[in-house]
């Protein structure tokens, strides 16, 4: 514990000396920095994708909905207890009333204008229902919730989709879990990378830490500079991604107007998703390299 207490209390002279270590090892040094740049980049460029992935999913998600047609000879008293019944039902997030006359009116603009007329005739015996537009909580429930809508009293059909709605959440899940699965084995595999990178610069230099081993500095008055150097490669090293990723990002967001296809397809804002990731990647360089570090000069201290 006292050996820790002097270490931090002489941290701007380990400080010193991980920038001197730096510099006169600037040949492994460039090589450690690169080794995190370009692992850092391809987490950072699959970082986006994947924030893109999810944001897209729920987008489409969130457009999915039931359609609750009702019995065209109900009276708005026993509509509203409808609906009422719905809300009180699991999984359910929003209920949205269409009145038999809005019915009509979706149908006729659905018509063009050569329909319009005709079904403008029916205005004084509307053969339609009432409806209601539901959305759900949880999409993955949304063949459940139908079912319990359905046998409500006075519900006439229900329509969301049916299999092909089910089988477009599954495909969802799927691209978002995998999307998450892969940007998870990048990191592991940049842990390694980055380790072993800092690794082979602390081999270089065994002789160094075996003369100060024999004029008798602890183990912790050993490894911090170290320790330090390898967080000091880490941030150097996250700085060019970090870069790319603002100005890259924000760029492409500007030129395509934030959309991939449509509207519902469109790109997450810069911002707060580029302040979310250059922070991950900063935390990440700057913590590989200190564990990388820490583990690496571990066989040549004693304990």
């Amino acid at each position: 514990m006292r050996e820790l207490i002097s270490t931090f209390k002489n941290l701007p002279r380990h400080f010193k000396t991980a920038l001197q270590n730096l510099i006169r090892n600037n040949v492994m040094s460039f090589s450690s920095i690169f080794a995190v740049t370009i692992t850092l980049a391809m987490i950072g460029i699959v970082g986006l994708v994947a924030f893109n992935v999810q944001d897209i999913s729920s987008s489409i998600e969130d457009e999915i909905s039931i359609y609750v047609k009702l019995d065209r000879t109900i009276d708005d008293a026993q509509a509203e207890a409808v609906g009422t019944q719905i809300l009180a039902l699991d999984n359910i997030a929003n209920v949205e009333y269409s009145s038999k006359s809005a019915e009509l009116d979706r149908l006729i603009e659905s018509q063009g204008e050569a329909g319009a007329a005709l079904f403008e005739s029916y205005r004084e015996d509307n053969p339609l229902g009432a409806a209601y537009t539901v959305t759900v909580t949880n999409p993955d429930l949304i063949g459940q919730t139908a079912q319990k809508i359905t046998a409500i009293e006075d519900v006439n059909t229900v329509d969301y989709g049916g299999d092909s709605t089910t089988d477009l959440i599954k495909t969802l899940n799927t691209v978002r879990n995998g999307g998450t699965i892969f940007v998870v084995a990048l990191g592991v595999i940049a842990l390694f990378m980055i380790a072993n990178t800092v690794k082979i610069t602390i081999d270089t230099r065994k002789t160094e830490i075996s003369i100060m081993r024999m004029v008798g500095a602890s183990n912790w008055y050993i490894r911090i500079p170290f320790m330090l150097e390898g967080m000091l490669i880490g941030l150097v090293g996250a700085i060019l991604p970090c870069v790319m990723l603002f100005y890259g990002y924000d760029y492409i967001y500007k030129i395509t107007n934030g959309m991939v296809v449509t509207q519902m397809l469109s790109l997450v804002e810069p911002g707060a998703v580029i302040v979310q990731l250059v922070q991950a990647l900063v935390g990440l360089g700057a913590g590989v390299g200190i564990i990388g570090s820490f583990i690496s000069i571990r066989r040549y201290l004693k304990f």
